[in-house]
């Protein structure tokens, strides 16, 4: 995908390397970085803006210090683990207040869900890379060939994370189902 977007004039093969590397780290984060995000609403509802923004600052601090000792051994993906590191280390001090402040969190039904949608993502990525690496031997490195690939790739991807989540009745999947009807209607 990387390649098929930047891969023009001065961006080339070693800069598709480095960013595809960078964003796998990153893609390890966003679950953290999404229930950050939500977390830290939390507070500022419950009127307690101080507590993320402290967290926040060890965040900075855990980051810098990951960056620190994971850059070495692991170039610029080290640095974004670092980043997936302190993000899930923040969400974990934030559940931990959260949960004494309101005597109590739904972490089971989260976890559950959490998994559920993991293992439909895997199965995205497996479906996806497969069906791509299929096409990418067979059509080679065109552009028209990389967009055919790509498409082909996203949408048995989909299609699959789709049905995996209706197989494990996954609850928001559900939802969004209605909001498509609603906004179609």
């Amino acid at each position: 995908m990387i390649r098929l977007v930047y891969e023009r004039g001065e961006f080339g093969p070693s800069q598709t390397v480095l960013v595809s590397t960078a964003l796998f780290w990153f893609a390890f984060s966003l679950p953290f970085n999404g229930l950050f995000l939500l977390l830290t609403r939390t507070f500022f509802s419950l009127q307690r803006p101080w507590v993320p923004t402290a967290i926040s600052a060890a965040n900075l601090a855990i980051t810098a210090l990951g960056a620190l000792a994971l850059y070495g051994p692991f170039g610029v993906g080290g640095i974004v683990a670092a980043t997936a590191i302190a993000t899930a280390v923040s969400v974990t001090a934030q559940c931990a207040v959260l949960r004494g402040a309101l005597g109590g969190l739904e972490l089971r039904r989260l976890a559950s869900s959490s998994l559920r949608i993991g293992i439909a993502s895997a199965a995205l990525a497996g479906v996806a890379y497969g069906v791509w690496a299929l096409l990418d031997d067979a059509l080679g490195r065109s552009t028209g060939a990389q967009i055919v690939e790509m498409a082909a790739a996203l949408s048995a991807g989909l299609a699959i994370y789709v049905a995996v989540l209706a197989a494990f009745r996954v609850p928001e999947l559900e939802q969004i189902r209605r909001l498509i009807r609603r906004r179609s209607a």
